[in-house]
Protein backbone atom coordinates (compact mmCIF):
# COMPACT_ATOMS: atom_id res chain seq x y z
CA UNK A 1 0.00 0.00 0.00
CA UNK A 2 2.83 1.81 0.68
CA UNK A 3 3.21 4.90 -1.53
CA UNK A 4 4.63 8.75 -1.50
CA UNK A 5 2.59 11.07 0.56
CA UNK A 6 0.83 13.87 -0.96
CA UNK A 7 -0.45 17.35 1.19
CA UNK A 8 -2.51 19.81 -0.66
CA UNK A 9 -3.91 23.29 0.34
CA UNK A 10 -6.44 25.32 -2.01
CA UNK A 11 -8.93 27.90 -2.11
CA UNK A 12 -11.11 28.61 -4.86
CA UNK A 13 -14.21 30.82 -5.59
CA UNK A 14 -15.01 29.87 -9.05
CA UNK A 15 -16.67 26.10 -9.57
CA UNK A 16 -15.06 25.24 -12.70
CA UNK A 17 -12.07 25.46 -10.13
CA UNK A 18 -13.30 23.22 -7.34
CA UNK A 19 -14.68 20.93 -10.28
CA UNK A 20 -10.92 20.37 -11.22
CA UNK A 21 -9.62 19.62 -7.79
CA UNK A 22 -12.63 16.96 -7.21
CA UNK A 23 -11.21 15.32 -10.09
CA UNK A 24 -7.81 14.77 -8.97
CA UNK A 25 -9.58 12.69 -6.44
CA UNK A 26 -11.44 10.90 -9.13
CA UNK A 27 -14.22 12.44 -7.75
CA UNK A 28 -16.36 13.91 -11.72
CA UNK A 29 -18.78 16.48 -10.23
CA UNK A 30 -20.01 19.93 -11.29
CA UNK A 31 -20.80 22.53 -9.24
CA UNK A 32 -23.64 25.11 -9.91
CA UNK A 33 -23.74 27.68 -7.02
CA UNK A 34 -27.63 29.11 -6.54
CA UNK A 35 -26.43 32.42 -5.60
CA UNK A 36 -23.37 34.83 -4.27
CA UNK A 37 -20.96 34.23 -1.74
CA UNK A 38 -19.38 30.95 -2.97
CA UNK A 39 -15.93 29.60 -1.78
CA UNK A 40 -14.43 26.44 -1.46
CA UNK A 41 -11.07 25.76 1.35
CA UNK A 42 -9.77 22.67 1.15
CA UNK A 43 -6.54 20.65 2.74
CA UNK A 44 -5.90 17.39 1.68
CA UNK A 45 -3.43 14.52 2.96
CA UNK A 46 -2.89 11.16 2.04
CA UNK A 47 -1.72 8.94 -1.01
CA UNK A 48 -2.04 7.99 -4.31
CA UNK A 49 -4.43 4.97 -1.90
CA UNK A 50 -6.27 7.22 0.91
CA UNK A 51 -7.13 10.51 1.71
CA UNK A 52 -8.14 12.51 3.86
CA UNK A 53 -9.93 16.00 2.92
CA UNK A 54 -10.96 18.77 5.65
CA UNK A 55 -13.27 21.34 3.12
CA UNK A 56 -15.00 24.21 3.95
CA UNK A 57 -17.90 25.67 1.30
CA UNK A 58 -19.41 28.93 1.76
CA UNK A 59 -22.56 29.79 0.09
CA UNK A 60 -25.71 27.82 -1.65
CA UNK A 61 -24.74 25.33 -4.58
CA UNK A 62 -25.92 21.91 -6.08
CA UNK A 63 -22.99 19.13 -7.28
CA UNK A 64 -24.06 16.15 -9.41
CA UNK A 65 -21.84 13.57 -10.68
CA UNK A 66 -20.18 10.24 -10.38
CA UNK A 67 -17.43 9.03 -8.85
CA UNK A 68 -14.57 6.34 -9.66
CA UNK A 69 -13.48 6.55 -6.17
CA UNK A 70 -15.58 5.36 -2.84
CA UNK A 71 -16.00 8.22 -0.54
CA UNK A 72 -17.19 9.02 2.70
CA UNK A 73 -18.87 12.81 3.40
CA UNK A 74 -19.17 13.57 7.17
CA UNK A 75 -20.96 17.39 6.95
CA UNK A 76 -21.43 19.69 9.65
CA UNK A 77 -23.45 23.03 8.08
CA UNK A 78 -26.70 25.00 7.24
CA UNK A 79 -27.26 22.70 4.56
CA UNK A 80 -26.45 18.90 2.86
CA UNK A 81 -29.21 17.23 0.96
CA UNK A 82 -28.56 14.45 -0.92
CA UNK A 83 -29.91 11.72 -3.95
CA UNK A 84 -29.25 9.19 -5.86
CA UNK A 85 -31.28 6.98 -8.31
CA UNK A 86 -32.78 5.01 -4.94
CA UNK A 87 -32.09 7.06 -2.27
CA UNK A 88 -32.00 10.05 -0.40
CA UNK A 89 -31.59 11.93 3.26
CA UNK A 90 -29.28 14.24 5.20
CA UNK A 91 -25.89 14.39 5.45
CA UNK A 92 -26.05 16.41 8.42
CA UNK A 93 -27.82 13.74 10.81
CA UNK A 94 -25.44 11.11 9.25
CA UNK A 95 -21.99 10.29 7.34
CA UNK A 96 -23.02 9.76 3.23
CA UNK A 97 -21.06 6.64 1.51
CA UNK A 98 -20.63 8.10 -2.27
CA UNK A 99 -19.97 4.79 -4.93
CA UNK A 100 -18.69 4.42 -8.30
CA UNK A 101 -21.62 3.79 -10.59
CA UNK A 102 -24.42 5.28 -8.14
CA UNK A 103 -24.47 9.23 -9.47
CA UNK A 104 -25.93 11.62 -6.58
CA UNK A 105 -27.31 14.98 -6.72
CA UNK A 106 -26.15 17.38 -3.47
CA UNK A 107 -27.98 20.60 -2.16
CA UNK A 108 -25.86 22.28 0.09
CA UNK A 109 -25.00 25.69 1.79
CA UNK A 110 -22.70 26.80 4.12
CA UNK A 111 -20.77 23.74 5.68
CA UNK A 112 -17.72 22.16 6.84
CA UNK A 113 -16.63 18.12 6.32
CA UNK A 114 -14.34 16.20 6.57
CA UNK A 115 -14.16 13.24 3.49
CA UNK A 116 -12.46 10.67 3.52
CA UNK A 117 -11.53 8.68 -0.25
CA UNK A 118 -10.39 5.12 -0.78
CA UNK A 119 -9.46 3.81 -4.06
CA UNK A 120 -11.87 1.07 -5.06
CA UNK A 121 -8.50 -0.99 -5.70
CA UNK A 122 -7.20 -0.60 -2.27
CA UNK A 123 -10.55 -1.31 -0.54
CA UNK A 124 -10.98 -4.53 -2.55
CA UNK A 125 -7.58 -5.92 -1.39
CA UNK A 126 -8.35 -5.33 2.20
CA UNK A 127 -11.69 -7.13 1.62
CA UNK A 128 -9.85 -9.68 0.68
CA UNK A 129 -8.05 -9.83 3.04
CA UNK A 130 -10.33 -9.43 5.80
CA UNK A 131 -13.17 -11.91 5.04
CA UNK A 132 -10.69 -14.39 2.75
CA UNK A 133 -13.65 -13.55 -0.44
CA UNK A 134 -11.42 -13.41 -3.37
CA UNK A 135 -12.86 -12.83 -6.51
CA UNK A 136 -16.31 -10.67 -4.86
CA UNK A 137 -16.18 -7.26 -5.83
CA UNK A 138 -16.82 -4.89 -3.24
CA UNK A 139 -20.26 -3.52 -3.56
CA UNK A 140 -22.43 -1.70 -1.16
CA UNK A 141 -26.34 -1.51 -0.98
CA UNK A 142 -26.87 1.56 0.60
CA UNK A 143 -25.16 5.58 0.93
CA UNK A 144 -26.43 4.55 4.47
CA UNK A 145 -24.62 3.62 7.25
CA UNK A 146 -26.07 -0.41 8.32
CA UNK A 147 -27.10 1.14 11.59
CA UNK A 148 -26.77 4.36 14.00
CA UNK A 149 -24.34 2.42 15.78
CA UNK A 150 -21.84 1.88 13.21
CA UNK A 151 -22.49 5.52 11.87
CA UNK A 152 -21.55 6.86 14.96
CA UNK A 153 -18.25 4.76 14.91
CA UNK A 154 -17.33 5.93 11.61
CA UNK A 155 -17.57 9.85 12.71
CA UNK A 156 -15.55 9.03 15.75
CA UNK A 157 -12.79 7.19 13.62
CA UNK A 158 -13.19 10.39 10.87
CA UNK A 159 -12.43 12.30 13.89
CA UNK A 160 -9.45 10.19 14.86
CA UNK A 161 -8.53 10.30 10.71
CA UNK A 162 -8.41 14.42 10.85
CA UNK A 163 -6.25 14.59 13.69
CA UNK A 164 -3.86 12.21 12.61
CA UNK A 165 -3.98 14.17 8.89
CA UNK A 166 -0.58 15.98 9.65
CA UNK A 167 1.48 12.92 10.21
CA UNK A 168 0.35 10.82 7.45
CA UNK A 169 3.86 11.96 5.60
CA UNK A 170 5.08 8.82 8.22
CA UNK A 171 4.31 5.38 6.08
CA UNK A 172 3.72 3.59 8.94
CA UNK A 173 0.97 5.64 10.01
CA UNK A 174 -0.64 6.45 6.74
CA UNK A 175 -0.76 2.43 6.34
CA UNK A 176 -2.50 2.14 9.70
CA UNK A 177 -4.53 4.60 8.51
CA UNK A 178 -5.54 3.39 5.43
CA UNK A 179 -6.24 0.10 7.19
CA UNK A 180 -8.15 1.60 9.39
CA UNK A 181 -10.38 3.39 7.39
CA UNK A 182 -11.07 0.65 4.87
CA UNK A 183 -11.98 -1.82 7.20
CA UNK A 184 -14.30 0.76 8.91
CA UNK A 185 -16.13 1.91 6.09
CA UNK A 186 -16.61 -1.82 4.95
CA UNK A 187 -17.83 -2.64 8.10
CA UNK A 188 -20.08 0.62 8.45
CA UNK A 189 -21.65 0.20 5.20
CA UNK A 190 -24.08 -2.29 4.28
CA UNK A 191 -21.51 -4.79 1.35
CA UNK A 192 -23.86 -6.76 -0.55
CA UNK A 193 -23.73 -10.65 0.43
CA UNK A 194 -24.01 -12.75 3.44
CA UNK A 195 -22.77 -10.15 6.69
CA UNK A 196 -22.99 -13.94 8.77
CA UNK A 197 -20.68 -15.29 6.49
CA UNK A 198 -18.27 -12.30 6.67
CA UNK A 199 -18.80 -11.91 10.18
CA UNK A 200 -17.63 -15.58 10.49
CA UNK A 201 -14.57 -15.54 8.25
CA UNK A 202 -12.91 -12.56 10.63
CA UNK A 203 -13.49 -14.58 13.83
CA UNK A 204 -11.82 -17.64 11.97
CA UNK A 205 -8.88 -15.15 11.01
CA UNK A 206 -8.59 -13.68 14.49
CA UNK A 207 -8.63 -17.10 16.45
CA UNK A 208 -6.10 -18.41 14.25
CA UNK A 209 -4.13 -15.16 14.71
CA UNK A 210 -4.18 -15.23 18.00
CA UNK A 211 -3.12 -18.70 18.19
CA UNK A 212 -0.23 -18.17 15.59
CA UNK A 213 1.51 -15.19 17.56
CA UNK A 214 1.19 -17.33 20.88
CA UNK A 215 2.57 -19.78 19.16
CA UNK A 216 5.82 -17.91 17.54
CA UNK A 217 6.06 -16.26 21.04
CA UNK A 218 6.04 -19.77 23.01
CA UNK A 219 8.32 -21.23 20.53
CA UNK A 220 10.60 -18.78 18.44
CA UNK A 221 14.15 -20.11 19.96
CA UNK A 222 12.95 -23.37 18.81
CA UNK A 223 13.60 -24.26 14.93
CA UNK A 224 9.87 -23.39 13.89
CA UNK A 225 9.19 -22.95 10.10
CA UNK A 226 5.90 -20.38 9.03
CA UNK A 227 4.73 -23.97 8.19
CA UNK A 228 4.91 -25.44 11.60
CA UNK A 229 3.02 -22.35 12.54
CA UNK A 230 0.36 -22.95 10.02
CA UNK A 231 -0.42 -26.49 11.45
CA UNK A 232 -0.35 -25.39 15.18
CA UNK A 233 -2.77 -22.86 14.05
CA UNK A 234 -5.01 -25.70 12.15
CA UNK A 235 -4.31 -23.48 8.68
CA UNK A 236 -2.67 -23.20 5.72
CA UNK A 237 0.56 -21.02 5.08
CA UNK A 238 -1.47 -18.76 2.37
CA UNK A 239 -4.84 -18.53 4.92
CA UNK A 240 -2.28 -17.75 8.08
CA UNK A 241 -0.32 -14.73 5.96
CA UNK A 242 -3.50 -13.58 5.05
CA UNK A 243 -4.92 -13.67 8.91
CA UNK A 244 -1.45 -11.74 9.72
CA UNK A 245 -1.87 -9.31 7.29
CA UNK A 246 -5.36 -8.21 8.38
CA UNK A 247 -4.73 -8.52 12.09
CA UNK A 248 -1.38 -7.32 12.90
CA UNK A 249 -1.01 -3.42 13.21
CA UNK A 250 1.70 -3.60 11.25
CA UNK A 251 0.72 -5.83 9.05
CA UNK A 252 3.78 -8.24 9.19
CA UNK A 253 3.79 -11.63 7.83
CA UNK A 254 4.53 -14.54 10.08
CA UNK A 255 8.31 -14.45 9.10
CA UNK A 256 8.44 -11.19 10.01
CA UNK A 257 6.98 -11.25 13.22
CA UNK A 258 9.31 -14.38 14.19
CA UNK A 259 12.35 -12.52 12.77
CA UNK A 260 11.10 -9.31 15.57
CA UNK A 261 10.51 -12.12 18.33
CA UNK A 262 13.85 -13.61 18.07
CA UNK A 263 15.88 -10.04 17.59
CA UNK A 264 13.86 -9.32 21.34
CA UNK A 265 15.43 -12.71 22.66
CA UNK A 266 18.49 -11.93 21.43
CA UNK A 267 18.43 -8.71 23.04
CA UNK A 268 17.76 -9.71 26.23
CA UNK A 269 20.19 -12.37 25.97
CA UNK A 270 22.89 -9.36 25.46
CA UNK A 271 21.17 -7.10 28.68
CA UNK A 272 21.29 -10.59 31.00
CA UNK A 273 25.05 -11.42 29.24
CA UNK A 274 28.46 -11.71 30.73
CA UNK A 275 31.65 -11.48 28.20
CA UNK A 276 33.72 -11.86 31.01
CA UNK A 277 32.08 -15.72 30.89
CA UNK A 278 32.39 -16.24 27.68
CA UNK A 279 29.19 -14.69 26.24
CA UNK A 280 29.83 -13.23 23.32
CA UNK A 281 27.25 -11.47 20.62
CA UNK A 282 27.75 -13.95 17.46
CA UNK A 283 27.36 -17.16 19.66
CA UNK A 284 23.85 -14.83 21.07
CA UNK A 285 22.87 -14.30 17.51
CA UNK A 286 22.79 -17.95 16.20
CA UNK A 287 21.55 -18.93 19.08
CA UNK A 288 18.34 -16.96 17.71
CA UNK A 289 18.85 -17.58 14.01
CA UNK A 290 21.24 -15.21 12.71
CA UNK A 291 23.85 -16.38 11.39
CA UNK A 292 25.30 -13.24 9.45
CA UNK A 293 26.54 -10.78 12.19
CA UNK A 294 26.52 -7.82 10.01
CA UNK A 295 23.68 -8.50 9.01
CA UNK A 296 22.17 -8.99 12.80
CA UNK A 297 24.44 -5.86 13.98
CA UNK A 298 22.50 -3.74 11.15
CA UNK A 299 18.80 -5.06 12.27
CA UNK A 300 19.45 -4.98 16.17
CA UNK A 301 20.88 -1.24 15.25
CA UNK A 302 18.00 -0.23 13.65
CA UNK A 303 15.77 -1.30 16.28
CA UNK A 304 17.62 -0.47 19.60
CA UNK A 305 19.84 2.37 18.01
CA UNK A 306 22.96 0.72 19.73
CA UNK A 307 25.03 -2.16 18.07
CA UNK A 308 24.91 -5.44 20.13
CA UNK A 309 28.23 -5.22 21.34
CA UNK A 310 27.57 -2.09 23.01
CA UNK A 311 24.63 -3.14 25.09
CA UNK A 312 26.68 -6.96 26.06
CA UNK A 313 29.63 -4.86 27.24
CA UNK A 314 28.05 -1.61 28.52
Amino acid sequence: MSSRPVHHEATASEPEAVTELFAQLGVRFSFDPAGPGFSYRETRDGDEHVSVARLSMGGEFSTWGDTEVFGVVQVRGARYDWSTSDEQGSGLEEPVLFRPGHPALVVARALEATNVYLTAAVLQEVADTVYGLEHTPVAFVSSRPASPALGHYWSGLVGWAAEAAALLEEPLVRTDLTRRLAVGMLECFPLTGDREIRSLSMAAQARRYRIAVAFLDDNAQRPITVEDVARAANTTTTTLLRAFRAHHPLGLTPAQYLRRVRLAGAHEDLVNGDPTSGDTVRAIAIRWGFPHPGRFAGAYRAAYGVTPRWTLER
